[in-house]
């Protein structure tokens, strides 16, 4: 709900300007990118239940004062014309750190809970492991689709304020719900309540010599300044994770970041630019999201038919020959695409396309049914380039949406390849990684995802403009096929997926059906 709503409320607080908008999907970017590995690290040596715990409750206070702030800044618009406007941006900022704090919180939880509790929890069943991935995946995409549609409600119904109250008190009351939740399942399993440091103390001979090396950077930093302590821990972090066999798989999973092809802000700007009603659009999205829900359905299926490593290579080779379309899009009839614009000299060089949706688009009939979008003649609002009191108007008369149905399409179907090459990573990297090492490294790959994430943020700042958005469709392609070819290469060398060496005494006495 926070992330469908938190984009709106930016907009209200600084109306006609993107500014804000666009400082806080940076900073939410380079926070993960920063603090990615020493949260990591910070997992693997805190007691499973007080990292996740205290990471939740982090995420979701945060949210709720974040969400509060935006509140009072919108309704009590004059408390905040002091000291000439300046306490307007002190409220922002506060805004934006408070949304770091709970990003770190989100990034806490879900290394705590995705990519350590169920892998002791599962053991070593790989098929329940797979099994549960998928119903985790599932869980997430249905909420996509289902909490913009009772926050959007209730914005719609009761105003953008009453929007935030719930947001804020939805947070403060499902921790508690979760704070139970944890406790009861950490206290349902023995494993769990077994100590982290005991069981990374036990792994196997072979990944020794990685673990001293680890373990002498970190004896040789005790008696140095906290700072330089955990720089050089996390540098020891992003050397593990380049040393790693499942290096390959990562990095074939973060290229796929890179991309403007999603239902995310940046698309639904240029599709609502090019004339697509909204409630058009939101029955798409949900359309792609049950696309993705059965990727994510028949990832243990394929993975229990034809392995992990092949299952990937036909996830990541579906998702690039859906998008071949989107590509096609963009030669196809009323593409907006002119390369003489990243000069600025394009034959429309007036629309632009921000990091987040545009104003509404009014459409302005020649006849009576709204369905005939051929005679249609439509507005848009430039409020980046020109004052909002002097709005520069474009007219296209006969548009073609071709390009619109082909790009639709290959991004719609994508979905599928998508989460199937997701999970696939997903389990990669809860198998193979060691368990002293899973928070560590799989922060790392928290900040490889948001860099390229950051990347294409910077592309569109560079290329804000309609003409030039086939561009990036293109490179987005481009990124995409090396990321298959990242993994690619990762299957060749191992067809079969490393498993965690973590051996314990009592796991050696125990039956397989135990385990």
């Amino acid at each position: 709900m926070w992330m469908f709503a938190g984009g709106l409320f930016l907009l209200e607080v600084t109306p006609g300007s993107l500014r804000l908008a666009a400082i806080y999907g940076a900073a939410l970017a380079l926070t993960v990118i920063v603090f990615g590995a020493p949260v990591g690290r910070w997992i693997d040596r805190t007691s499973r239940l007080t990292a996740a715990q205290l990471s939740l409750g982090m995420q979701n206070i945060m949210v709720c004062i974040c969400a509060a702030l935006l509140v009072v800044i919108t309704t009590k618009r004059p408390l905040f014309t002091a000291w000439d406007g300046w306490s307007l941006v002190v409220a922002e900022g506060f805004v934006i750190l408070t949304a770091c704090a709970a990003q770190i919180g989100t990034l806490g939880s879900k290394l705590a809970i995705e990519k350590d509790w169920i892998i002791v929890i599962c053991g070593k069943n790989k098929t329940q492991l797979a099994r549960m991935n998928s119903v985790l995946r599932t869980v997430d995409l249905s909420t996509e689709v289902l909490a913009p549609v009772i926050v959007g409600a209730v914005m719609t119904g009761f105003g953008m304020a009453a929007g935030g109250i719930v947001i804020a008190s939805w947070n403060v009351g499902s921790l508690v719900v979760e704070y139970g939740l944890l406790h009861h399942l950490f206290y349902s399993s023995a494993d769990l309540q077994k100590s982290k440091i005991k069981e990374y103390n036990t792994k196997a001979e072979e990944n020794v010599e990685e673990t001293n090396a680890i373990d002498g950077i970190n004896g040789e930093i005790k008696k140095r300044h906290v700072m330089i302590e955990r720089l050089v821990s996390a540098w020891g972090a992003w050397l593990a994770y380049m040393r790693h066999p499942v290096r390959d798989a990562g990095l074939g999973l973060a290229f796929l970041f890179m991309t403007v092809l999603a239902f995310d802000n940046y698309s639904r700007a240029f599709v609502y630019d090019s004339g697509v009603p909204e409630s058009i659009l939101g029955i798409l999205t949900a359309v792609a999201s049950l696309f993705g829900i059965f990727g994510s359905l028949a990832f243990p299926i394929l993975r229990s038919k034809i392995g992990v490593a092949k299952t990937g290579l036909l996830g990541f080779g579906c998702e690039t020959v859906c998008l071949t379309l989107c590509v096609a899009s963009v030669f196809a009839p009323g593409s907006p695409f002119d390369v003489s614009a990243i000069l600025g000299n394009g034959k429309n060089s007036v629309g632009t396309i921000s990091s987040t949706p545009l104003p509404p688009t009014y459409l302005i009939s020649n006849t009576t049914s709204s369905s005939e979008l051929v005679d249609t003649q439509i507005i848009s609002l430039n409020m980046t380039h020109e004052p909002p009191d002097k709005p520069t108007i474009r007219v296209a008369e006969e548009a073609d949406f071709t390009f619109v149905i082909l790009l639709l399409t290959g991004i719609i179907t994508s979905r599928f390849g998508l989460w199937v090459a997701d999970l696939t990573v997903t389990q990669i990297l809860q198998e193979g990684v060691e368990e002293g090492h899973r928070g560590a490294i799989n922060g790392v790959q928290s900040s490889l995802n948001q860099t390229l994430d950051l990347l294409r943020s910077v592309l569109l700042i560079i290329l804000p403009k309609r003409e030039t958005f086939g561009l990036l469709i293109i490179l987005s392609f481009i990124f995409v096929t090396i990321g298959w070819i990242m993994f690619a290469v990762y299957a060749r060398r191992c067809p079969t997926p490393p498993t965690s060496p973590v051996v314990t005494p009592e796991d050696e006495q125990l039956s397989p059906v135990t385990v």
